[in-house]
């Protein structure tokens, strides 16, 4: 699971890029090449999964499309310094939820169109993005664009640019200690200002409300 940055992987002669929110699944024995973008540092959380009858068809690399397969690993993490009486089951838990969250979203596959202009957006979350831009990415017209992708996520391109950046702010707000005035940046929401206007508006709370929470 990446959580940040871009990770370079070479796999069954495939070359795959995965940035934030996207997740690799290495089948055992099938040597595989990591290399973390040196302008984009990545940082990681890895699971190693004994399972004879594991499904060798899923794909190699799927994206964390409502962010669950990440929060389940974090929780899974936190369980290995705990002192809970029932810590192995919950582990076992959480361990088969996110098995059965991967193998959803290998099986139950958005949109072509909606694949690619999200991955896009994930991959550059950082960077200045356009309608013009997206537009690029998806091979349509503005119009076709914007009437499709509408049709498939209830979203316009341009609001679901805003709709994915502001869970990125909330995944750091709530696993980081990092301030709004370096969150915002790292998700393409500006500043601190605008950061707490839009967040307020989407989730109906202040980020240092939610934190606190």
């Amino acid at each position: 699971m990446v959580l940040d940055g871009m990770l370079h992987v070479e796999i069954r002669g495939q070359a795959i890029d995965a940035g934030a929110g996207e997740m690799l699944w290495y089948p055992a024995g099938v040597v595989h090449r990591e290399q973390s973008d040196q302008r984009r540092p990545c940082e990681t959380l890895y699971v190693a999964v004994d399972w004879a009858s594991a499904p060798l068809t899923w794909p190699l690399w799927q994206a964390d499309t409502d962010g669950r397969v990440m929060q389940l690993m974090r929780w899974l993490m936190t369980e290995r310094e705990s002192h809970y009486p029932e810590r192995g089951r919950l582990r076992e838990s959480f361990l088969r939820a996110i098995l059965a969250e991967y193998n959803r979203l290998a099986t139950h596959k958005e949109d072509v169109l909606v694949t690619r202009v999200r991955g896009h957006i994930r991959k550059h979350l950082h960077e200045p993005m356009d309608l013009d831009g997206l537009v690029k990415v998806a091979g349509l017209s503005k119009y076709h664009l914007v009437r499709r992708y509408k049709a498939l996520t209830g979203r316009t391109p341009m609001e679901d640019v805003r709709h994915i950046r502001l869970l990125a702010a909330r995944e750091l707000l709530l696993t980081t200690n990092l301030p709004l005035k370096e969150i915002a940046p790292r998700t393409g929401l500006g500043d601190a200002y605008r950061l707490c206007r839009l967040f307020r508006r989407q989730f109906n709370f202040t980020p240092g409300s939610m934190r606190r929470r």
